[in-house]
């Protein structure tokens, strides 16, 4: 019978075997087995790259400061939704002719004073069209940026200009009255137009 000698290890602890071819095969199967069984619970296998799924916030537009406009100069007039407007003049102060409209007309504060703007407008359509005042489209531009509505609540005056419909050719004027304080200076009226452009007229 053909044997063949298996030897495992080295040096004065090798082991010697014989075995025959059959036997001999069957060993070195194994011996195969168990070294690739070995081989395969050594292996890594690498992690997928997490996915940034991070989202970055949108940056918000700021909005445009409303300074460094040239104002239309005093007394000129431009022509805006169909209706010519000109700046005629400005009381400041302008307490007094409030306070003798009506013992309930609100009172400035301290530090603080009326200023009447006083404006002509003319409806520049047809005579069988008319044209519609809104004032709550008219701000007064402080120096620091700061915007004011006109008051609104002020009885006894007969000169305070009113929300009004009025005939194509024919001119209102009146005065639009507006709470400041007493060091405001720079001050500019501001009419935003039915298309969304803003204009700006200097007061005197």
């Amino acid at each position: 019978m053909n044997y063949d000698a298996i030897i495992i290890g080295s040096g004065a602890g090798r082991i010697h075997f014989r075995l025959n071819h059959h036997k001999a095969f069957l060993f070195s199967t194994l011996v195969l087995t168990l070294i690739l069984q070995a081989c395969r619970s050594n292996t890594t296998v690498a992690s997928p790259a997490p996915i940034n799924t991070a989202v970055v916030a949108p940056t918000a537009a700021m909005p445009p400061k409303i300074v460094g406009i040239t104002p239309i100069s005093f007394g000129s007039d431009v022509n805006i939704d169909q209706m010519n407007f000109v700046i005629t003049g400005a009381i400041r102060p302008a307490d007094g002719i409030v306070s003798t409209g009506s013992m309930f007309n609100a009172q400035p504060r301290e530090y603080q004073q009326y200023v009447f703007v006083t404006l002509d407008v003319t409806c520049e359509t047809a005579t069988d069209q008319q044209c519609h005042l809104d004032l709550f489209k008219i701000k007064l531009l402080i120096s620091d940026d700061v915007l004011k509505y006109p008051e609104w609540y002020i009885s006894g005056v007969e000169s305070i200009l009113k929300d009004t419909d009025f005939q194509g050719g024919t001119t209102i004027s009146g005065n639009i009255p507006f709470i400041v304080s007493v060091g405001d200076s720079g001050l500019r009226l501001i009419y935003e137009s039915l298309s969304g452009d803003i204009f700006y007229f200097a007061l005197p």
